[in-house]
């Protein structure tokens, strides 16, 4: 049990394209505004879990179809890369903390797949958390957790970052295009 919740932990808080993008919603629109692209990442993490529980042994045998979601996910990254290296403080028109992009981040988050394949398929536990929905749930909540820690964060750096937005927007693009280029390793 100390494995799967360490694996969880680690997954959850660890950079990611989930983290990065609710840091950068934190930072740009604050913690209430970036709420909508949090509850997108949620929604989205348990759908892509209930698939991940009912289709994990295909899953993990469908070269095909990774191969596409890697494609797919390094596209999007790369999109979301460019619109927050050329966002600023203020604008109001990016799309970045909207509800759909939070969901839509998930069919492409290869990490949330490997998240759920890994978290429901690869641990035996006992207990109440042997019970898949359980699991499930637990993933989904700390998954979450994990998204509005970064936002959080985001929000207490956002006086730093109104100053030095330009770097920091051109780091946090940089490691959205460095997880669609870690896609592939």
């Amino acid at each position: 049990m100390l494995a799967f919740l360490s694996f969880l932990l680690i997954m959850s808080f660890t950079p990611g394209p989930n983290t990065i993008m609710a840091m950068v919603s934190g930072q740009t629109r604050g913690f209430a505004r970036s709420l909508r692209l949090n509850l997108g990442m949620a929604v989205g993490m348990g759908v892509i879990g209930i698939a991940a529980g009912l289709f994990a042994g295909w899953l993990q045998r469908a070269p095909t179809f990774i191969t596409a979601m890697k494609v797919i996910g390094s596209a999007y990254l790369v999109y979301l890369a460019y619109h927050v290296m050329i966002s600023r403080p203020d604008d109001n028109s990016a799309s970045t903390a909207s509800f759909t992009t939070g969901l839509l981040l998930q069919f492409t988050n290869i990490k949330c797949y490997l998240y759920f394949i890994t978290g429901l398929g690869a641990f035996s536990l006992t207990g109440a958390l042997s019970a898949i929905p359980l699991r499930w749930a637990l993933m989904v909540a700390l998954g979450a957790l994990g998204t509005l820690t970064w936002t959080l964060g985001g929000q207490l750096i956002n006086r730093f970052y109104h100053h030095h937005f330009h770097g920091i927007n051109l780091i946090v693009g940089a490691l959205l295009i460095f997880s669609a280029i870690d896609l592939w390793r």
